[in-house]
């Protein structure tokens, strides 16, 4: 009876020591990879997205900023490769680029830009459009009346791009304003 318990106990040291063996490996396998992120002039709700190369979206988050700043990200899901991470804000957008290296994240400082969205404001019968133009380029303008293309408009400006386009009063109901610019769509609905 004893050599029984004796090979029992034996058998279960055994098993107890390569289970955790096996848990081990496991959170070896698992260990994640995080980094701060340096975000200035953010607001709670604002978006945090991940880009690939193709720019497509892989990830997106809420930001909340009752986390710590600077902001902690966990960049373990993400395979080596370069992405890119575009936090939007009101009136901009940030574009950090980094790679991913063997499990270390390097972000590449002299890639990072700012993309300022143009500014559309309905007043009356008027819509304002801005925009902060440290680039020279271009921005296309389509406005519509209940879903029927009514206008557009093709801008060049220096530093800045400023426009008023005047609606008919008598014309009332819904308006859209549909904007590209950098590659980029930006789109505000208003009613008269």
């Amino acid at each position: 009876m004893r050599k029984t318990i004796i090979k029992i106990s034996l058998i279960a040291l055994i098993f107890g020591s390569l289970t955790a063996y096996s848990n081990e490996v496991n959170l070896k396998k698992e260990a994640k990879f995080s980094a701060k992120i340096e975000v200035d002039n953010v607001k709670n709700r604002q978006l945090l997205f991940i880009k690939n190369t193709s720019g497509k979206i892989i990830h997106t988050e809420i930001i909340n900023l009752e986390r710590a700043t600077p902001y902690e990200f966990d960049f373990s899901g993400l395979e080596n490769g370069y992405y890119t991470l575009e936090i939007n804000k009101d009136f901009q957008i940030e574009i950090k680029p980094f790679t991913i290296i063997s499990g270390e994240v390097i972000f590449h400082k002299k890639g990072e830009k700012t993309i300022f969205k143009p500014v559309i404001r309905a007043e009356k019968n008027k819509i304002f459009i801005s925009k902060l133009n440290f680039i020279e380029t271009s921005i296309h303008i389509s406005i519509y009346y209940e879903n029927e293309i009514i206008f557009t408009d093709n801008v060049k400006g220096d530093s800045i791009i400023e426009k008023i386009y005047s609606l008919q009063k008598e014309k009332k109901g819904s308006y859209k304003v549909i904007t590209i610019v950098n590659d980029r769509k930006y789109t505000k609905e208003f009613s008269l």
